[in-house]
């Protein structure tokens, strides 16, 4: 091999190191980026699912499913019918003895007395009432809107002494008239009108604006029409619909779950009782249910005689209102011994409602102890409730 070809191949030689040494070094960086690239990648992907595991977002997500699946409403919905219990024999047989349709409850001392249903919720199908059966309870009502007025009052949002024209402008006689009149029956007015077909608050409220006065206020006379009044100015004055009033400031702080407005629509329309009448000739009628929209405030609620009880209990244990409301509440606004919502009877607080075909009565003791619930689907097989009342109470105390 002469010099040339040497030098030509050493060059080749130098050339293929160069080459080698050039595609490791290519080799290896390509190997680190990607090296780099996967790790980073698997940096990318796992930070958002270690970010969802130690944040709410997943936590939520469980709750979310629970919540569309409403686990607890089937119970619920399911929810066992309270069980007739009888621990006051002579009350049971009172009550048979005189021909009592409807649901009783008894309760003294935080324990249960009597919790039956007597005869037929209608008679036609045999259906028997129940401790769960609903009725609608009439005048009754006016004492939960006079819980829910005095609430207002509590917060400042108006007073019983205001003058009703401060709230209702138009209204007649209304500088003279004041808030607590409305709530005792002493406001003077001529009433509402005999209206047909649905009516709205608005329309009811200046129907009784429209037919004025006939006398000045401090007279007791009894009528639906104060309490619409009053009604409407919870309505007024909470900036809410009464019914979402109710329910939220009465009805869920009270646990009142078996309480609305027409009975096809608690309960998903099972408890239902059927109202009847017993006309001269001792025929049982079913009269049709007055139209609802007119009794507003004043006996369009159907409830049932635990969820009565319930609303006394949160009454008398101070959960709704104050002490000082609840004296309020209980003092007789004239000769009359009706306060709001209450008669103020001696030894107990009473309140009776009338609706076409039900007829209720709701009695507690002044000293909280004792409640007599006594909700009844014929109007008027009962002469006096406050005499079925006053016989249980001795009944008790034997």
């Amino acid at each position: 091999m002469n010099r040339r070809e040497r030098l030509k191949h050493k060059r080749r030689k130098n050339v293929f190191i160069v080459l080698s040494t050039v595609l490791i070094l290519f080799f290896m960086a390509t190997s680190w980026m990607i090296y780099e690239f996967k790790s980073k990648e698997q940096q990318t992907v796992s930070a958002p699912t270690k970010k969802k595991a130690t944040t709410a977002t997943k936590p939520k997500e469980k709750p979310t499913t629970k919540k569309a699946e409403k686990p607890k409403e089937p119970e619920q919905v399911e929810e066992k019918p309270k069980e007739t219990i009888v621990n006051n024999k002579a009350i049971d047989a009172y009550l048979q003895e005189i021909g009592f349709s409807g649901s009783a409850l008894v309760i003294r001392d935080g324990q249960i007395v009597l919790q039956k249903g007597y005869l037929y919720a209608n008679r036609d199908t045999k259906e028997v009432n129940t401790p769960d059966t609903l009725y609608y309870i009439g005048s009754s009502q006016k004492a939960i809107i006079a819980a829910a007025l005095l609430q207002l009052e509590e917060k400042g949002k108006i007073n019983t002494n205001d003058p009703v024209s401060k709230y209702l402008p138009n209204f007649p006689n209304g500088n003279k008239i004041l808030i607590k009149n409305f709530l005792n029956h002493t406001s003077g007015i001529v009433g509402r009108p005999q209206v047909s077909g649905n009516v709205t608050p608005e329309q009811l409220i200046a129907a009784i604006e429209k037919r004025g006065i006939k006398s000045q206020p401090g007279k007791w006379d009894y009528m639906d029409a104060n309490y619409s009044v009053v009604a409407y100015l919870v309505e007024k004055v909470s900036g809410k619909p009464l019914a979402v009033y109710l329910q939220e400031n009465i009805f869920e702080p009270a646990g009142m779950k078996h309480t609305g407005y027409y009975q096809k629509d608690v309960d998903g329309g099972k408890n239902i009782s059927t109202g009847y009448k017993i006309d001269d000739d001792g025929v049982y009628q079913n009269p049709k249910l007055v139209d609802l929209t007119k009794l507003y405030g004043s006996g369009d609620i159907s409830m049932s005689t635990t969820d009565m009880y319930l609303f006394d209990k949160a009454l008398m244990d101070k959960k709704l209102i104050s002490e000082a409301s609840l004296k309020k509440m209980f003092t007789p606004g004239s000769k009359s011994n009706y306060g709001m919502g209450f008669y103020v009877d001696p030894g107990s607080y009473n309140s009776h409602g009338v609706v076409t075909g039900w007829d209720v009565s709701n009695s507690m003791s002044h000293t909280g102890r004792t409640y007599v619930i006594l909700f009844s689907n014929v109007q008027n097989k009962i002469a006096s409730f406050g005499k079925v009342n006053n016989h249980i109470y001795s009944l008790l105390n034997k």
